[in-house]
């Protein structure tokens, strides 16, 4: 009896609805599943921002300033030079400078560099320039972008680091021609008015570049506040004196210029804002910081006009390229921008609560082939298609680094954030996958 019971009960199983996609007990027949319909999303291109903040959006604020060299093999080279000017802080009214003042010497104080990229096996040198113009504050728009430069004047200082040492983890200093120094520490003697004017000691002084040199292959992160010109003296026996003059004060001013040199065999070398090259075009998509590379993707409008169907979840797979050997790191998270045919922002990707959704990378740590960002879009996508008519069927998604919006003002918008200060990359070789999940029910 108990054979015929078994062979009756593996008769059943055999005979019960078996769809994965149902919802509960599938020993259970049960007219309520979920119906997955996925697209492959063909309309998807890479864009180059044309500029973005390469400064502080105010003269006071901490701002990462950006310095290196790197080249890979896939997009090409990146150089970052650092502009920036620094302001007096008045006399050193503590000091009696007509007694027995020594000058003895003029260095650049830079803070620690945090590597962003690159190879740190290498020796790096820097040039410190005097700049030949002034750095003019636009008050009406206060942003340096990433295209503008400066000449230089004069070659004040060479500095030679290897990433790998601890020296490269504390404080760096340039020192600057001793000629310099002394005159500079003679004005302070003499008590030179524009120790007490910015304007002044700007016509002086007009400012700094740090140039890394043609063989460099790291790319780092500075500080802005932390950068100091220090004059040192000693008056008799007194030695290790000095008088500071740091980059943020009134009316000084920062940026990085980031000078891009794409390789001739960059299938994406011609991509600009509003002329997207399509990923069929290149076999491959990219996401970049410091170059201003995003993805751009259309989602297919598919509304519901089933009675008995429910959308319960809408979302985009990403999987990057894994097998990348340099070291440039990928970001753990991505932006999504919704925006209109022309790439304009229409808003910040965000659920029904107005948090923010992003690209969230995961993976399997037993499977590196399973790695991949994954964005929510259900609500966001419930609300286009089952929204107030007239229903905009055109959706464009904008997905490039962490960041955000900043428009000086009307009709003109400037993408922040990781994009100008972290040389984070992801490559796309296969399409992404869009995904919607249906609840059906009777």
């Amino acid at each position: 009896m108990r054979i015929f019971f078994i062979a009756f009960f593996l008769l059943s199983l055999y005979a019960c609805d078996n769809d994965l996609t149902t919802i509960g007990d599938n020993l259970i027949p049960n007219d309520h599943y979920v119906e997955v319909t996925r697209f492959i999303l063909d309309e998807t291109s890479t864009i180059k921002l044309d500029s973005f903040p390469t400064s502080s959006m105010s003269t006071t604020s901490t701002f990462q300033l950006t310095l290196g060299k790197i080249e890979d093999y896939i997009t090409g080279i990146t150089k970052a030079i650092p502009y920036f000017q620094v302001s007096p802080t008045g006399f050193a009214s503590s000091v009696t400078w007509e007694t027995n003042c020594v000058f003895d010497s003029l260095t650049l104080k830079i803070p620690n560099p945090q590597i962003l990229a690159g190879d740190t096996t290498q020796y790096q040198t820097f040039d410190l320039y005097q700049l030949d113009k002034h750095m003019i504050y636009n008050i009406d728009n206060p942003i340096f972008c990433n295209i503008d430069s400066l000449p230089w004047y004069k070659k004040l200082a060479t500095l030679t680091i290897y990433p790998q040492q601890e020296s490269y983890t504390r404080e760096l200093y340039f020192k600057i021609n001793d000629t310099i120094g002394q005159n500079l520490f003679n004005r302070m003697r003499s008590r030179d008015p524009m120790f007490e004017d910015n304007y002044l000691f700007m016509d002086y002084l007009k400012g700094f570049a740090i140039v890394p040199q043609d063989n460099n292959s790291v790319l780092t992160s500075l500080s802005a506040t932390d950068i100091q010109l220090r004059c040192y003296y000693h008056i008799g026996s007194k030695e290790g004196l000095y008088f500071s003059m740091p980059t943020f004060s009134s009316g000084s001013y920062a940026y990085t210029n980031i000078k891009y040199e794409a390789l001739e065999s960059f299938p994406l070398k011609n991509a600009t804002f509003l002329d997207s090259i399509p990923f069929q075009e290149g076999r491959m998509a990219v996401i970049e910081g410091m170059n201003g590379f995003m993805l751009k993707i259309k989602i297919p409008f598919i509304a519901d006009v089933t009675k008995y169907k429910t959308i319960v979840k809408a979302e985009i797979e990403l999987r990057p390229k894994t097998e990348v050997w340099e070291n440039i790191p990928e970001p753990q998270l991505l932006s999504v921008y919704v925006v209109s045919r022309d790439n304009y922002v229409r808003q910040t990707l965000t659920d029904n609560s107005s948090n923010t959704i992003y690209g969230i990378l995961s993976q399997n740590v037993m499977d590196v082939d399973s790695k991949k960002y994954t964005i929510d879009l259900t609500d966001f996508y419930i609300r286009q298609v089952e929204g107030v008519q007239p229903l905009d069927k055109d959706i464009y998604l904008l997905i490039g680094l962490p960041g955000y919006i900043y428009s000086p003002w009307s009709g003109y918008q400037i993408f922040a954030g990781d994009v100008y200060n972290k040389f984070q990359r992801v490559i796309f070789e296969e399409l992404p996958v869009f995904s919607i999940y249906y609840s059906n029910y009777k």
